[in-house]
């Protein structure tokens, strides 16, 4: 019996499976990073957001604080509180009582997710042990939304020793891009995923963007590179650079100047990179049409790099059980 395709439009897949109020990830760092999901999700005014990661990919979620659709953060890092000498507009929406965050590491918001991904209320680590992180006015701050439920210190049952209890967190999606899926969602990748896989096994409904759509034989001859399986994706969308201007293993590095926001600038490149193009494909030919194709190759790879060695995965012998 064939199964069911999940292949949609990013427009369409984000519509269905991005709600308001969501709380979204969306990857770690540069790497990954669902640009054209994202981007989808801004045009489409997707409101009410609360952004869980360790350093939430490109410049996404400076875009989601400066429209107002993100309201809430916990990250370790990459939160806009300051533009050169004046404040950022996270802090200004903060100051205004228009967006709330909690400050913590990578390690613990991938630990958060973590928790989320197993099942379990909160999970036990060591890290931010004798940092300010414990102080009260950094547990309880002005800006924050959790208040004491941010973490815990707790005994370790077994030894006496202090512990931090880190609360799980189950993101409501969690947008992704990655190098390749089959119709049915099961999703191929390869590379440094930070606190992506956490994200993506935590989540209640995934949107997988990929660059290739390949048969379902293709995956199951390498099933060591199937970091999700079709019946935790909700979707999956088929974009060619879906994570440019970012970057993605073995097939683009990153173009810095491009996506890297500064606040007298960042209305005029909505206008122009998410507003002003209706897809991603849109995207990127305005790229290419204002820097020039060959300029756009100076990103893609000049040489294959393999490993040194091959996999063999063996057939079952002819006496086995």
């Amino acid at each position: 019996m064939a199964r069911k395709s999940k292949l949609m439009t990013a427009k369409a897949a984000v519509a269905e499976f991005v709600h308001d109020g969501d709380i979204l990830h969306y990857g770690f760092g540069t790497s990954f990073c669902p640009h054209a999901l994202g981007y989808e999700l801004i045009r489409q005014g997707k409101k009410d957001l609360d952004v869980i990661g360790g350093t939430p990919g490109g410049n996404i979620h400076q875009l989601l604080i400066h429209t107002g659709l993100s309201v809430r953060a916990r990250v370790g890092g990459g939160m806009p509180m300051r533009d050169g000498n004046r404040p950022g507009r996270a802090w200004e929406r903060a100051e205004e009582g228009s967006f709330h965050f909690e400050d913590y590491t990578n390690l613990s918001c991938t630990l958060m997710l973590m928790a989320g991904a197993l099942g379990i209320p909160f999970i036990p680590a060591r890290t931010v042990l004798g940092t300010d992180f414990l102080k009260p006015e950094n547990i309880a701050h002005a800006h924050g939304f959790l208040g004491e439920n941010k973490l815990k210190v707790i005994q370790d049952p077994f030894s006496g020793r202090p512990l931090v209890a880190l609360p799980a967190v189950r993101p409501g999606v969690t947008l992704w891009h990655a190098q390749r899926a089959d119709e049915q969602g099961n999703v191929q990748a390869w590379g440094v995923y930070g606190d992506g896989r956490w994200g993506l096994w935590a989540a209640d409904r995934v949107i997988v963007s990929v660059e290739e759509i390949v048969p379902t034989s293709v995956v199951r001859s390498d099933p060591n590179r199937t970091i999700l399986p079709s019946p935790r994706v909700s979707a999956v969308v088929h974009q060619p650079f879906g994570a440019f201007p970012g970057e993605l293993p073995g097939y683009y590095a990153s173009d810095g100047a491009v996506s890297r926001l500064r606040r007298d600038t960042i209305d005029d490149y909505l206008q122009e990179w998410v507003y002003g193009c209706a897809d991603h494909n849109a995207f990127m030919q305005h790229y290419v049409e204002k820097f020039g194709w060959a300029w756009l190759q100076g990103f893609l790879p000049d040489r294959k790099r393999q490993p040194a060695e091959t996999v063999d995965y063996g057939y079952r012998p002819s006496h086995g059980i």
